[in-house]
């Protein structure tokens, strides 16, 4: 395949930009009748390269943080370093962070591979697969992540969307439990989900700093932009049981302006390494392999009520 980072996909009134570096989002919008583009994720197409200023980078061989950098499982000690210079947590695997190939590609759909040996960074040795493909009526995610060490592991996928937070922006989405956030973004014991938190109806989310995992999800959500008439279906694989809600502030981002949330899916619960069941992690014999997949699809609002951007 020539050897060019960007991709684009189209269908329809759809189109998705995409990068090998990291096999992220750099923007998915939607042409309303006249042509017109919307976002439905951030605009992160002059992300440089940076993950963290894509629309939506991918999360495995985990997600999140693991307390401490060090987990025990089937009798062994295994130990992180960290990846960021800002957290001192390995932090959201390495697929982000890795520049992928293109195994194939047609107008519509583009397959991104990748392999990981094991390193003082991680003991995690992979081979990822991300299969993006829009129709004239959604953007698929699919991703797939195969044991390639010599001892079964437990994994885990997820995904990392940045969406355009409006003033009338609401998610819905529902929980069964909610993790507060504890010293250095790690997540505490589950409780009961707060009432400014809870999303089961059409909720704008609070503008605030909010960093926490919720339990018990249902794998459908939907993100509505009432200014626009706008919504975005979110429809995940059942297996994506937990998800994070993130909203910045600008003592985390001196330049943040208000203008994106994150709602992610996730197979499993942050530190889920720590919890004596797992919390989701999927384990993984030497040769087998993790497939999931996310949808994101559109549709016109025009019931919603309209206010005032």
């Amino acid at each position: 395949m020539p050897d060019v980072d960007a991709v684009r996909l189209t269908a329809g009134r759809l189109s998705v930009d995409l990068d090998r570096r990291g096999a992220v989002i750099a923007g998915f919008v939607w042409r309303d009748t006249n042509g017109i583009e919307i976002p439905l994720m951030r605009d992160g197409r002059a992300h440089g390269g940076d993950p963290l200023k894509a629309a939506c980078f991918p999360l495995l061989p985990f997600c999140n943080r693991v307390l401490d950098n060090r987990f025990s499982f089937a009798g062994s000690e295994y130990e992180f370093q960290p990846n960021q210079p800002w957290d001192r947590h390995y932090l959201h695997g390495d697929g982000w962070l890795s520049h992928w190939s293109v195994s194939a590609r047609t107008d519509t759909s583009v397959a991104f591979a990748m392999t990981r040996d094991a390193d003082r960074l991680s003991p995690y040795a992979y081979a990822a697969t991300i299969n993006y493909t829009v129709t004239d009526q959604k953007l698929v995610v699919a991703l797939g992540v195969t044991n390639q060490g010599g001892s079964a592991l437990p994994f885990g996928l997820g995904l990392h969307p940045y969406y355009p937070l409006t003033p009338g922006t609401t998610l819905q989405a529902s929980a069964r439990g909610f993790y507060p956030e504890e010293a250095e973004f790690m997540p505490g014991v589950r409780e009961a989900v707060p009432p400014d938190l809870d999303f089961r109806q059409p909720t704008m989310p609070p503008r605030r700093w909010i960093n926490n995992g919720f339990a018990g999800w249902n794998g459908t959500a939907e993100i509505a932009w009432p200014e626009r008439q706008l919504a975005l279906a979110i429809d995940a694989d059942l297996a994506f049981e937990d998800y994070y809600v993130f909203m910045s502030d600008r003592r985390f981002e001196p330049d943040f302006t208000g203008d994106y949330f994150c709602f992610e899916p996730m197979t499993h619960a942050a530190n889920a390494h720590r919890s004596a069941d797992l919390a989701g992690l999927v384990v993984l014999a030497p040769g087998e392999t993790l497939s999931r997949s996310v949808s994101f699809r559109p549709r016109e609002a025009t019931g919603l009520v309209r206010k005032a951007a």
